[in-house]
């Protein structure tokens, strides 16, 4: 991290990250705690430990409760006194010198929190925008944070698994995705989201559609647990009797998968898997981005200018479009980039699985 510091020529770092998928990320990769939906800010200090800054002493003691705290991690909020605020408690943690200001996407910091912070530092301390710093960090292969994306795939397996049977039986979207949610915040996700769309999926959430036979349905799962390691998993799956240009359809889209993941070399472009993917049609929804420690704001795009990194993990969800530009169909799933190509997590999307749908005979009329 220091050395991170020193080649962007900054004494501190000013970070600010709130308890929503793609904004927890880098408080949660220095403290190890993940905000709260309100926010909160930390700051980074050359040859200093982390500090985060409460807005309140009642929030200074959640963050202490938190038993994912890293040790050395420290933790201040503003006194009781009238010109004790916010912003002079981070431009204390700042010191003199340059400062980066590192808001949780590129929108910026809140405007509030931009002039107070700005208003509070020393006179003369010169200030940038540092978001993008951090991401660079998150991206870095270790082993830790592969065991804790394996942990997160098995609990989204699992949950295909518990949609797979709720498909088996008469029901709605919006059925599917409650068993779901039901099995993912039972086995400790924190975040998730869902989709489950029958025959027409553009990463719409679940509705009250039955779920009828001749059906193919996209399901598309995304978890975290609370040590905020992010998966992505999407799956197709063939309700009693799909007509042959549905199936050619989930045909497509898994095939689509197999070959982008086979662009997933460390070294190569991003840019790589997305022109890939382009040609093979129309699609949905984007084709994927990186991530790890949440979601990280680098999408896979044909303008793509960053380079695949060896070892980090990246999500790809091609989800082409039928002839008629209405149906599609999504698979997902999460690599990790390598020499001969992007290394599964799973091998859920590879098949189009079957589910066949058995009502009980009515009951013979008595003669």
């Amino acid at each position: 991290m220091w050395e991170t510091l020193e080649s962007e020529g900054l004494d501190a770092l000013v970070i600010h990250g709130r308890g929503q998928v793609a904004h927890y990320g880098n408080i949660t990769h220095l403290t190890g705690h993940i905000p709260a939906n309100k926010g909160l800010f930390v700051v980074v200090a050359r040859g200093r430990a982390p500090e985060v800054i409460a807005s309140t002493a009642q929030a200074a003691r959640y963050v202490l409760m938190d038993q994912s705290l890293a040790p050395g991690v420290v933790v201040r909020a503003p006194g009781n006194g009238p010109k004790a605020t916010l912003y002079k408690e981070i431009a204390a943690a700042t010191g003199p010198g340059t400062v980066g200001l590192a808001a949780s996407d590129k929108n910026g910091l809140p405007h509030k929190d931009h002039g107070g912070i700005l208003a509070a530092l020393e006179p003369g301390a010169e200030v940038s925008d540092a978001f993008g710093i951090l991401e660079s960090l998150r991206r870095q292969p270790e082993r830790t944070k592969t065991q804790q994306l394996r942990r997160s795939m098995a609990r989204a397996e699992g949950a295909m698994e518990a949609a797979a049977h709720q498909l088996g039986s008469d029901g709605t979207e919006a059925a599917v995705a409650g068993a779901i949610a039901q099995y993912l915040r039972s086995h400790g996700s924190v975040f998730d989201i869902i989709h489950v769309a029958a025959n027409e999926f553009h990463g719409q959430p679940p509705g009250d559609r039955p779920i009828l036979d001749g059906d193919l349905v996209t399901v598309f799962i995304e978890t975290a647990a609370a040590d905020g390691h992010w998966v992505e998993l999407g799956a197709l799956f063939a309700v009693g009797n799909v007509p042959t240009q549905r199936l050619i359809l989930a045909g497509q889209a898994v095939k689509a998968l197999d070959g982008a993941a086979s662009h997933l070399h460390g070294g190569h472009p991003a840019s790589a898997v997305a022109e890939f993917l382009t040609g093979q049609g129309r699609h949905a929804i984007g084709f994927g981005h990186c991530l790890g420690l949440d979601e990280i704001p680098l999408p896979v795009t044909n303008d793509s200018a960053w380079t695949l990194l060896d070892g980090e993990a990246i999500a790809l969800h091609p989800s082409p479009l039928g002839e008629d530009g209405q149906e599609a169909a999504g698979v997902a799933n999460t690599y990790l980039v390598g020499e001969a190509g992007g290394l599964p997590l799973s091998d859920y999307p590879k098949t189009v699985r079957r589910i066949s749908r058995s009502h009980p005979l009515p009951p013979k009329k008595e003669p």
